[in-house]
C-alpha cells in the first residue's frame, strides 16, 4: 500500500489498484466514476497520477465528481480568455510573452476566425466543435495556401537595378555617373523588374493549427470536452522549405555593404548563434572581454511602443553565457570603442546612427546590402542558421548547437541542422579508413568468395 497525506493507493486481489483518499472533513472517500461506479487503474502509475490530480481538485475547493454543464462558450470565446491573463483559463501556465500573445491574436483573426460562406469555425459552440469540423476548416486554409512572386517595388533609378543586373558596380545612393546613364540608354534604356516569391502561409497554418489545439487542451482540462478533436496528423508540423547557409565569402560581403555601424552585428549574428533581438539587446555589461565571453540575458522588445524595453529570452535556456572566438571579441570591442559613446554599463552595443534602439522594422539598411549582393533570398535570421550549421560542420553535437543558441530542446535544435555539399564530403573522406580496410580485403580475398 502506497501513502501519502492526502490519501493512499492499495492493490487489489484482481491486480488492479484502487485510490482512497480523505475529503476537508477527514472522512475516507474511494475514488469513483462520475457516474459512481467504482473505479480502478490497471498499474500504479496511473493511480498515482489520479491521486495527484484529486488532492489538486480538492486543495482548490473542487468537488471531483460534480457533473460540469455544456459550456455555450463559442471558440472565439475561448480564444479570447486564452489569451486574456485575468480570465484564468490558463492558470498554472507560465503567462504568456507580449509577442507571443501578439502572434496568437494574428493567427486567431487570420485563421481561426476566417468565415466561409455559411462556415465559421470561431462561431460554433466550443462543445459542438468535431473532429469532421477540424478537418473542414484545415481544408478550406489549406486550399487557400498557395506562394507567388510579387514586384519588388524601389526607388531606385532604373540604371541603378540595370547595372547590378549587369554585374557593374555602382552606389546605392547618391548622383547616378552620367557614363552609367548612358550606358544605359545605349542598351535600350531597359527597365529591370526584380521579384521575391511570397509564402504560402502553410508555416502559419501550422502555428493556427497548434494553437487551436492548445485552446481545446485547456478545456479538456477544464472538463468542457472530454476529447480534443485536432487529430489530424501531421497538421501542426510546419514544412520549412531549407534555409539558405552563407559562405564565409557571403558573410563578408553582407558585413562589408551595411553601414559601418552594424557590420559586427552580421558578423555576430553568423558566428555566435544568437537570436537578433538578443544581440539587438547587448549592453556593455554583457560583454566579458577577458574571457571572450557574451552573456545573454534579456532581449529587446519588438516595438517602440511596447510597455518595457527588454522582456525575457525565448526560453528559460536562452539565459545563458555564449563564447565567442578571441578575434572576434577584438572586433567587437573596436566596434564598442567607435560606435558606443556612453560609458555606462547598460549602453546598448548597437543602434541607429541617432542612438536609438534597433526596433524589428529598422533594418532597412540589411534589405540594401542583400539586394545589392544579388542575395534577395537571405533574410537576417539565417544568418544564425548559418553560425550552427557552421559549427556543425565543425564538429559541434546536438547538445553543444542546443546550448550555444539557447534552446530549451534538442527539436528545436535540429531545426537549424542544415546539411552542405562540404560537410557530406568530410563525411566521405571520414569513412576512407574503413573504405580501405574493406576494398583491401575485398582485392585479397575476392576471387575466393566468388569461387564455386
Amino acid at each position: 500500500m502506497k501513502r501519502n497525506q492526502f490519501g493512499n493507493i492499495r492493490k487489489l486481489p484482481s491486480g488492479n489498484y484502487q485510490v482512497r483518499y480523505f475529503d476537508r472533513n477527514g472522512q475516507r472517500i474511494t475514488a469513483k466514476s462520475v457516474d459512481g461506479k467504482s473505479l480502478t487503474f490497471t498499474d500504479e502509475k496511473s493511480a498515482r497520477m489520479y491521486l495527484l490530480h484529486l488532492q489538486s481538485d480538492v486543495a482548490r475547493g473542487i468537488d471531483p465528481y460534480s457533473v460540469i454543464p455544456a459550456s455555450a462558450d463559442t471558440l472565439r470565446t475561448r480564444v479570447q480568455m486564452y489569451l486574456d491573463p485575468s480570465a484564468g483559463s490558463r492558470l498554472g501556465s507560465k503567462p504568456l510573452a507580449l509577442s507571443t500573445a501578439r502572434n496568437y491574436r494574428r493567427l486567431a483573426d487570420a485563421y481561426l476566425f476566417r468565415q466561409f460562406d455559411d462556415f465559421c469555425l470561431a462561431q460554433m459552440p466550443l462543445t459542438a466543435i468535431t473532429k469532421s469540423d477540424v478537418r473542414k476548416w484545415h481544408s478550406l486554409i489549406q486550399a487557400t495556401c498557395t506562394s507567388k512572386q510579387i514586384e519588388i517595388k524601389t526607388r531606385s533609378h532604373p540604371a541603378r537595378t540595370w547595372a547590378r543586373s549587369q554585374g557593374i558596380t555602382s552606389s546605392m545612393h547618391g548622383r547616378l555617373d552620367q557614363d552609367l546613364i548612358q550606358a544605359w540608354i545605349s542598351a535600350g534604356a531597359p527597365m529591370i523588374k526584380n521579384y521575391k516569391e511570397i509564402g504560402s502561409g502553410a508555416v502559419q497554418l501550422a502555428q493556427a493549427y497548434r494553437f487551436l489545439r492548445a485552446i481545446f487542451n485547456v478545456a479538456i482540462d477544464d472538463g468542457i470536452i472530454k476529447e480534443n478533436p485536432c487529430r489530424i496528423k501531421g497538421a501542426g508540423t510546419p514544412r520549412h522549405g531549407e534555409r539558405p547557409i552563407l559562405t564565409p565569402e557571403q558573410i563578408a560581403q553582407l558585413a562589408s555593404n551595411v553601414p559601418a555601424r552594424y557590420s559586427m552585428l552580421v558578423i555576430l549574428a553568423a558566428y555566435s548563434s544568437i537570436r537578433s533581438s538578443e544581440l539587438l539587446g547587448l549592453q556593455r555589461k554583457h560583454i566579458n572581454e577577458l574571457q571572450s565571453i557574451i552573456t545573454i540575458e534579456h532581449q529587446l522588445t519588438n516595438y517602440a511602443s511596447d510597455q518595457d524595453l527588454f522582456v525575457p529570452p525565448k526560453t528559460d535556456a536562452g539565459i545563458r553565457d555564449v563564447p565567442i572566438a578571441k578575434d572576434l571579441m577584438a572586433e567587437l570591442i573596436k566596434h564598442i570603442d567607435q560606435f558606443v559613446n556612453d560609458p555606462s554599463p547598460d549602453a546598448l552595443i548597437f543602434t541607429t546612427s541617432t542612438g536609438l534602439p534597433l526596433f524589428r522594422g529598422r533594418k532597412s539598411w540589411f534589405v540594401t546590402a542583400k539586394r545589392r549582393l544579388g542575395l534577395d533570398h537571405v533574410h537576417f535570421h539565417d544568418l544564425r542558421h548559418t553560425g550552427q550549421s557552421l559549427a556543425m560542420v565543425k564538429g559541434a553535437n546536438i547538445k553543444d548547437l542546443q546550448r550555444r543558441a539557447g534552446q530549451s530542446s534538442e527539436a528545436a535544435a535540429r531545426i537549424y541542422m542544415h546539411g552542405s555539399k562540404a560537410r557530406d564530403q568530410q563525411v566521405a573522406e571520414s569513412l576512407s579508413d574503413y573504405v580501405n580496410e574493406s576494398l583491401t580485403m575485398w582485392r585479397n580475398h575476392g576471387l575466393k568468395y566468388l569461387s564455386p
